[in-house]
């Protein structure tokens, strides 16, 4: 196989190692543990340093969402259509699991433009990025996690065995917010306005996906739109299993599983292959 090398500042890459396969990754990993480690310490710890409750934030957050979703419910400004359970645990974790997959896609998303500096003055195997981001996802992730599973039996709700697939059924969005986030990560580097165009859109699509309000819901077109939004079963799967102890929509559940299980490695793969080149055009710019 021919071997591609690009100049980076005073660090060669050859990215047709890339294509070596899984095991070279895997033994990357490995040889890196500790570098991951330093990352993700990094990654937890940098977004509180000069705030005075540091970390309680992240209990914070998810309270005030579903405070105000609550307040709307009760205006009578938002009507979510039968969902089950009471509204303040649907809610709540509907929007848990949101953030599941929002901050894995921005987190990566940033992957370039926060790590240029460090992926140009040193060399190391751009998985270790990755893995750094999807671990402090998931860390940051059970916090919140915990709040939901209090909120749920103080409202009555009965765990089944079901309730352990759980974190098996999370796995499929967060590799769903991966794969976009890696690839518009290439895109900040050559085409900044379709960036921002895909973020704003992120907001929107919160708005599109059965979050707040109950996926049977029948308004005009956007009922069309929940059917065929992935996020639709992504999301409404693993809160049905664990506030009701049901699984919704499997068969659909489980075509969106297979796209993101196909598409995310190839993502990964292109992102390890173009990442060089990208570094180079930050560079000239």
């Amino acid at each position: 196989m021919r071997r591609s090398k690009v100049q980076i500042g005073n660090v060669n890459y050859d990215y047709g190692n890339v294509f070596q396969g899984w095991g070279h990754v895997m033994r990357n990993l490995r040889e890196y543990r500790f570098f991951i480690q330093q990352l993700l310490r990094i990654y937890l710890l940098a977004p509180f340093k000069k705030s005075l409750i540091g970390a309680m934030w992240l209990f914070i957050f998810p309270l005030l969402t579903v405070i105000i979703w609550i307040f709307l419910h009760g205006a009578g400004i938002v009507d979510p259509g039968e969902t089950g359970v009471p509204y303040p645990v649907f809610v709540l974790l509907g929007t848990t699991i949101w953030s599941l997959f929002i901050n894995i896609y921005k987190s990566s998303s940033q992957i370039i433009v926060d790590s240029g500096s460090l992926l140009v003055m040193n060399k190391f195997p751009y998985e270790t990025l990755i893995v750094g981001r999807l671990l402090e996802n998931i860390i940051t992730f059970s916090i919140p996690l915990v709040i939901n599973i209090v909120v749920l039996l103080f409202f009555g709700i009965k765990f089944t065995w079901l309730s352990l697939l759980f974190p098996l059924t999370l796995i499929p969005i967060l590799l769903f917010g991966l794969t976009i986030g890696l690839f518009v990560a290439l895109l900040r580097v050559v085409a900044v306005d379709l960036c921002n165009v895909v973020d704003e859109g992120m907001k929107v699509l919160m708005y599109l996906t059965p979050i707040v309000y109950a996926p049977k819901i029948k308004i005009g077109w956007l009922t069309h739109i929940i059917d065929y939004n992935p996020l639709t079963y992504l999301v409404g799967l693993p809160r049905d299993i664990l506030a009701q102890g049901e699984i919704y929509e499997p068969t659909k559940y489980l075509i969106c599983t297979a796209v993101v299980f196909i598409a995310c490695p190839l993502m990964i793969r292109f992102y390890l292959y173009t990442k060089p080149r990208v570094l180079e055009r930050l560079i000239n710019n």
